[in-house]
């Protein structure tokens, strides 16, 4: 028996793809719209994490990386009645255990600051590399702040927004803080495994406390190289930075990177909040001991650098116990025992909030 096509059933899975011919469309680079999360976009005008003058100076996968669009936002107020995304993504390639709608497409937020509520999402065909959808669409004409978010997993090529002619564009309301907080990490970091961009911890936090997040998470490949550091540090006027890196380069990579970071990032801001987050615990620890005694022994020893070098006068040294986020009793928040789904999003959101706001003051 041939299966069936849902789509043909329930018209809330089909994609909804659209041609609209009376919009005016504007770039996703272009003012009033404020977009976040490229620092390298004014040099290199491409929406890519990191500055393509460093080929060959950065591993050929964070390179590759670079181009997908983690932690991307466009933030604006309008009246419009209806808006529509118009995106070309770099290729069609699938995750088997990762949403499309994540991986490759945009969601929007709708609400003031701290007030955003999650709208729609882009439901696309996935067999091809543009789409055209509409994200928002009221009756009513009344000025709104909205925040769209960027795919998590693929390179974007075009961004266009689609708004009603004659409608009014205004720039976003302000941050609470100005000054990213950049956070260098993994595939989780990245945003792998959430069902929609807006549902990455990063995003989640971003949200929260109405601050700019810089994602520099690489799948499988956050693995502390000096260079990273470096690149961080050109990064003007942060307010934190997060180091998350720890899945991937494991307890020696750890022990053989870490201290040459904090070195680099030390020699560019003296006194900037920089906070450590270690691994979160894996399902697989229930019957493995020795992931168990690897994380506790790594967390250990993390411990031990941020208390001597606190001690020596680094006072800004902070770190936080990933295990405290996504712990052995939550072994329901990964789609395969590592990789976070939305609860385990929302968990690991939930538990670094009150540790950035107490470093911050907010």
């Amino acid at each position: 028996m041939p299966d069936s096509d849902i789509a043909k059933h329930d018209k809330n899975m089909a994609t909804k793809n659209v041609e609209e011919n009376n919009l005016t469309w504007k770039n996703g680079y272009e003012e009033p719209f404020l977009l976040i999360g490229f620092k390298w976009f004014k040099k290199d005008h491409l929406y890519r994490r990191l500055p393509v003058d460093n080929e060959g100076k950065i591993p050929e996968s964070v390179n590759e990386l670079a181009n997908c669009t983690a932690g991307g936002q466009i933030r604006f107020q309008t009246d419009s009645k209806k808006i529509v995304v118009r995106v070309e993504i770099s290729n069609t390639n699938g995750m088997v255990h990762m949403a499309r709608t994540g991986l490759s497409g945009c969601d929007l937020y709708v609400g003031d600051p701290g007030k955003e509520r999650f709208y729609d999402v882009t439901k696309y065909d996935s067999s091809k590399t543009n789409y055209e959808i509409v994200l928002f669409e009221d009756d009513v004409k009344e000025l709104r702040s909205f925040v769209i978010n960027f795919p998590l997993y693929k390179g974007v090529k075009k961004f266009e927004v689609g708004l009603v002619p004659e409608s009014t564009i205004k720039k976003p309301l302000p941050f609470a803080q100005e000054g990213p907080i950049v956070v260098y990490g993994t595939s989780i970091t990245q945003g792998g495994c959430a069902s929609r961009p807006g549902m990455s911890h990063l995003n989640i936090i971003s949200r929260n406390l109405n601050m700019e997040i810089v994602n520099l998470g690489f799948s499988g490949s956050g693995r502390g190289e000096p260079i990273m550091a470096e690149l961080i540090s050109e990064i003007e006027k942060p307010s934190m930075i997060i180091l998350e890196y720890e899945s991937n380069a494991g307890f020696e990579g750890t022990k053989n990177t870490l201290e040459k970071l904090l070195t680099i990032l030390r020699d560019k801001f003296e006194k900037l909040p920089i906070l450590i987050c270690t691994k979160i615990c894996y399902a697989k620890e229930i019957n493995n001991a020795g992931l168990v005694k690897d994380r506790t022994g790594s967390l250990e020893w993390q411990k031990n650098i941020v208390k001597q070098r606190v001690d020596s006068g680094d006072e800004n040294l902070y770190l936080l116990d990933g295990s405290t986020l996504i712990g052995p009793d939550d072994f329901e928040a990964t789609v395969d025992g590592v990789h976070p789904t939305d609860l385990g999003f929302n968990l690991m959101a939930q538990g670094m909030i009150p540790k950035i706001k107490s470093i911050l003051s907010l």
